[in-house]
């Protein structure tokens, strides 16, 4: 494999054997009324969490839909016990949300989903007409849960000032207009945005009170490790009720280098063995660490393949908290892996580099269309980019990936963008 070739989630995976197994878990897929039929006949539902002062229990993984999801997908996902289903208006231009809107009045199992969606309103009076436009694919009268999506991303949002919205007089009213109608039971909103010192600030204006009550935070072991401010403001929201749910835990891993990963932890050799006895992955041993971290009520993972679904549905079936030896293993497996993104980005390669192109989104985006396939989206992401966040020309690349707390291939995934994005 080229130095520079991105590492599939399959090459990752060290053996098939836990795939194999994990898929023999769950019920064979046959026709589409075969998998209903078998469903009705013997329920699974996986564990289940409150979702913070919003008292609801849900299940603790949740189905992401950034994909061309399908009936065959949904019906696979209800068989293997989620409960749990989110989407957005600009998954695939609309298509999650129709294919999701289409199976519940096909199925009926509407009722039995904590259903999650999102949208950009930038204003308390887009918000109200918002929930009504997304009501409309979905075909149901009523939203679980609804999220600003990627709240202080630069391409929609503001960063850090538009936490005054959490507190506002007018989005107070618009939320609680919409509560009143029963077209909306909770509200917060997703972020993944850069540098880590801002999505820190938003959990910190979240905790301190306004209409939030559910955050959507893309975080993993190590982000929580190295970053206090961050893991202080997680804790905040976690105890004023704020419901929490972990996101790109597993975004742009690659494969782990064995020699790193034995010199950052000398129990390594011990542990590591353990997780396959329990049937786990380096991925599915990721998500576990999330879970073992009682603060995040679910885990909203891209199973965009049938394999990933059984693989993380059996894991979160089976699960046991890690203890701290093999919590320090799966430190050790994130920091040892080529990753491809970084999900605690600070700025410093930029910074590094000489340039004010966001290198970190661009290589988001690159993963979009390499580990996802949603080139077309990936391109669309860029193309809408301001042109100073875009524009490396003249940016030492070298500098910004020995800078990277990641240590991101940023020459590498430059080069993957001009040829995939351009």
């Amino acid at each position: 494999m080229s130095q520079d070739a991105p590492v599939s989630r399959r090459h990752f995976l060290r053996t098939g054997a836990a795939a194999a197994a994990a898929a023999a878990a769950l019920p064979a897929a046959t026709s589409a009324q075969d998998e209903t039929a078998s469903q009705d006949d013997a329920p699974v539902v996986l564990p289940r969490r409150k979702l913070g002062r919003t008292g609801v229990e849900v299940t603790t993984l949740a189905q992401g839909t950034a994909f061309a999801i399908n009936e065959r997908h949904l019906n696979m996902m209800h068989s293997s016990g989620i409960r749990y289903i989110d989407t957005a208006k600009y998954y695939l231009q609309g298509a999650s949300e129709r294919a999701i809107g289409n199976w519940f009045e096909k199925t009926g199992h509407r009722k039995d989903y904590f259903l999650v969606t999102k949208d950009i309103p930038m204003s308390s009076d887009e918000l109200v007409t918002m929930i009504d436009q997304r009501l409309v694919p979905l075909k149901t009268d009523y939203l679980d849960l609804f999220f600003l999506h990627g709240l202080g991303d630069s391409d929609h949002y503001h960063g850090a000032e538009d936490t005054k919205w959490f507190t506002g007089k007018d989005w107070l009213a618009a939320v609680e207009r919409v509560r009143r109608s029963g077209k909306c039971r909770f509200f917060g909103f997703s972020t993944h945005t850069e540098p880590i010192e801002v999505r820190t600030a938003m959990l910190e204006a979240a905790a301190k009170g306004g209409w939030v009550d559910v955050i959507m935070v893309a975080a993993d072991p190590v982000v929580l490790g190295d970053n206090a401010a961050f893991a202080k403001a997680v804790d905040a929201c976690h105890q004023a009720g704020i419901g929490l749910i972990s996101m790109k835990e597993c975004r742009g891993q690659g494969e782990t280098d064995q020699e790193r990963l034995q010199s950052l932890t000398k129990n390594a050799e011990r542990i590591f063995p353990s997780f396959k006895e329990k049937g786990l992955t380096p991925f599915t041993a990721v998500l576990s660490a999330m879970w073992t971290d009682q603060r995040f009520t679910s885990v909203c993972s891209h199973m965009d393949t049938l394999e990933k679904l059984a693989e993380n549905a059996t894991a979160c079936k089976s699960f046991q908290p890690l203890t701290a030896d093999e919590l320090a293993v799966v430190d050790a497996m994130i920091r040892g892996s080529r990753r491809t993104y970084c999900v605690a980005c600070d700025g410093s390669c930029r910074r590094a580099a000489g340039t004010r192109a966001d290198l970190n989104t661009i290589a988001r985006y690159v993963n979009y269309a390499e580990q996802d396939g949603r080139v077309y989206e990936a391109r669309e992401l860029l193309a809408a980019m301001p042109l100073a966040a875009r524009d490396w020309t003249g940016a030492d690349l070298a500098a910004a990936s020995q800078a990277c707390k990641c240590r991101l291939d940023f020459p590498a995934i430059v080069h993957r963008a001009q040829e995939l994005l351009a």
